[in-house]
């Protein structure tokens, strides 16, 4: 049948590193209401909030160096049993904190630990799929995980109403279910750097994906779309219940459609429009999209149901055009024995971006209001739109464009 299409050639291990993910993010109920869980269950402000959910993203950054080095050092299998493990004991640990300082540290390890995951779990879908099905393969595993938040979102906002700790045990629950599964049905395959190899391999070895301009230009763009999306999970929350004046449940259904936005139409419009255009292109259409998006927050509270689906509805394109063609483009440009660094630098851009789109957008949330908020963000998306446009200038021109470090044979 046609709709199965952009399913064919998928490898077996794709699918159930699928299954692993949407176990795992079955559980992330937690982080899709940390902002209200703060400022309602625990009683601290909206800066407080901010600053908190900032140092949960400084871990990020951390959690991606580790996961990336040690993928490179013992694999991507041992990695991602280890974070899961890891951030199920973490979750119930957060369930019982409620000094902010011990909460802000809390936050910081279990998101170093959460994050050292994802590295190792790139590293392991790219391993595992070809040229030929990359890209599907990586939007097959944000299906999953768009699946997993949906179902989170939704059943997330229903715990709530029964008790918070629910959550945190659900939270933990998936975690362990998840590394289970990965231990075994999921075996290791090529991921660690090789003991001996060519003169070639050597070279490789001795560079930094921080020596690749091309490869910073591009992940400073990514940043900046990663500032522009993140504030769906950081500010949108607390501007549907202060704003729209909207109950959790509410506000969890409403945030459910962009899961199954991006459930019903990402695998086949991939499928569609991965061979008709080059990926910077497709990308930079998104972060169009993503501009749009915030400038329909501006209207009048009038048409709030309006402007949230919308909203939703057009984040959610913006999601499938951006994602993942930059995951396939930064595993594109990784050389061989150097994924992992590679993508931990990637994942750096998005847990960066984790940490200053809260901070910011709290700050701007504060001082100036929400309005002004969309339309700065509008504008961040703008100028990520335009770095994606150097870059694809520079793709188009291959004689004067840098070359990536030399990779093995």
């Amino acid at each position: 049948m046609a709709i199965f299409t952009p399913f064919k050639g998928i490898s077996p291990r794709i699918w159930v590193l699928a299954l692993v993910n949407l176990i795992n993010r079955s559980g992330s109920m937690i982080m899709c209401f940390l902002a209200l869980y703060i400022t309602g269950f625990l009683q601290y402000n909206i800066k407080q909030a901010g600053y908190a959910m900032s140092v949960y993203g400084l871990g990020a950054v951390l959690g991606h160096q580790l996961g990336g080095y040690f993928t490179d050092k013992v694999g991507y299998q041992r990695v991602q049993i280890t974070s899961l493990i890891a951030t199920g004991l973490m979750m119930l640990w957060l369930m019982q904190v409620r000094n902010f300082y011990a909460l802000c540290a809390v936050l910081f390890i279990l998101n170093t630990v959460s994050e050292a995951f994802r590295p190792a779990n790139t590293v392991a879908i790219g391993l595992n799929s070809n040229e030929t099905n990359r890209t599907r393969s990586f939007s097959l595993m944000r299906l999953a995980f768009n699946l997993a938040v949906t179902f989170a979102l939704t059943m997330g906002g229903w715990l709530i109403t029964k008790g918070w700790n629910y959550i945190f045990i659900a939270d933990a629950v998936t975690c362990f279910a998840a590394a289970a599964t990965l231990l075994l049905f999921v075996p290791q395959v090529q991921g660690k750097i090789p003991k001996s190899g060519t003169a070639t391999e050597a070279v490789a070895l001795k560079h930094s994906p921080y020596q690749d301009k091309t490869y910073m230009l591009f992940t400073f763009g990514t940043f900046l779309a990663a500032l522009v999306f993140m504030q769906i999970v950081w500010t949108l929350p607390p501007f549907f219940k202060d704003v729209y004046q909207w109950n959790e449940f509410t506000i969890g259904w409403v945030s459910a459609i962009n899961g199954a936005v991006v459930l019903l139409t990402e695998m086949p419009l991939v499928h569609r429009i991965e061979r008709l255009k080059p990926a910077l292109w497709i990308i930079r259409l998104g972060a169009i999209v993503y501009a749009g998006c915030y400038l329909v927050l501006t209207l009048p509270d009038t048409y709030k149901w309006v402007a949230a689906v919308c909203y939703m509805v057009f984040i959610s394109f913006g999601e499938i055009l951006v994602m993942p063609f930059s995951t396939t483009w930064a595993t594109r440009r990784a050389p061989k024995t150097q994924e992992g660094k590679y993508m931990a630098v990637y994942g750096i851009a998005y847990a960066v971006a984790n940490i200053v789109a809260p901070l910011l957008g709290t700050q701007i949330i504060y001082h100036f209001g929400y309005n002004t908020l969309w339309v700065f963000i509008a504008a961040v998306s703008l100028l990520s739109w335009f770095i994606f446009g150097l870059l694809l200038q520079k793709e188009k021109q291959p004689t004067t464009q840098e070359q990536p470090i030399l990779t093995a044979n």
